[in-house]
């Protein structure tokens, strides 16, 4: 692995009316490198997918990209910096009045050159490596859950971006489209050679994906290590984050 600092977050403030704030939040990604970012409910996980993507404003601290930070990008800068990641929405975000070739197509008629007839051989390709075909033509609506998860699967990587976001990609997915479809995220992931930043609940199903792990707890960084320390660690809320004890650093569970 290149070590090659591509994302770095400094001292990430934010002050949330809905969700748990942010505190002081500082990590990094490296090219290539994969992270999982985890913790409980209102932990402040939530917000943290729409600061990078640069959709939530109002932080304090500083983001960088490849050593720049995105407060400073002008317009075009912005727009591919915004290229250059991958955004798999919570919830998926299909557009319901477009199919899933069209949702699958829709980045490339923005950010491409390539022609009408190009992006739907290419699209179909990657809709056939992911066994879509039958629902090629389908909207969202008529999707099964599995399916959805494919399709903004496939918008996220179409573009081949640096870096992607996966926001809780497998929340309400049984445990056998989950090995699924972490087969075709590993090989993406070695094939391009792009970074991840995962954001889940569950953050064990993604020991063999992960280089690093990162627990927040009411918007602090309680946690962060490798896979070895990941699995070793006797950190106190790692230990009730897993066992599911009443009794522990986190008042609240």
């Amino acid at each position: 692995m290149e070590e090659i600092e591509l994302l770095k977050l400094e001292n990430i403030s934010y002050k949330s009316q809905k969700y748990e704030s942010l505190l002081n939040v500082s990590f990094s990604v490296r090219k290539g490198e994969s992270v999982v970012i985890f913790g409980p409910e209102d932990s402040g996980i939530i917000n943290l997918c729409p600061i990078i993507a640069g959709l939530t404003q109002g932080y304090e601290g500083n983001i960088l990209y490849k050593g720049k930070s995105i407060k400073s990008l002008n317009y075009l800068e912005t727009h591919r910096y915004r290229q250059d990641l991958g955004y798999l929405q919570r919830d998926y975000g299909l557009i319901s009045n477009m199919s899933v070739l069209e949702n699958i197509s829709l980045p490339l008629k923005y950010h491409s050159n390539l022609s009408t007839i190009e992006i739907e051989e290419l699209v179909d390709n990657h809709i056939k490596e992911m066994n879509l075909t039958d629902c090629r033509n389908k909207r969202p609506v008529y999707l099964k859950r599995s399916e959805r998860l494919k399709t903004a699967f496939l918008r996220s990587i179409i573009l081949s971006p640096e870096m992607l976001l996966l926001e809780h990609p497998i929340d309400g997915q049984c445990l056998f489209n989950i090995q699924i479809f972490f087969q075709a995220l590993k090989k993406i992931l070695l094939t391009k050679a792009m970074s991840a930043i995962f954001i889940t609940y569950y953050p064990k199903l993604f020991i063999d994906l992960a280089d690093k792990f990162i627990m927040l707890h009411k918007g602090h960084i309680v946690f962060t290590g490798s896979r070895a320390d990941f699995s070793l660690t006797d950190n106190r809320y790692l230990h009730q984050y897993f066992n599911l004890l009443p009794d522990g650093p986190m008042a609240e569970l």
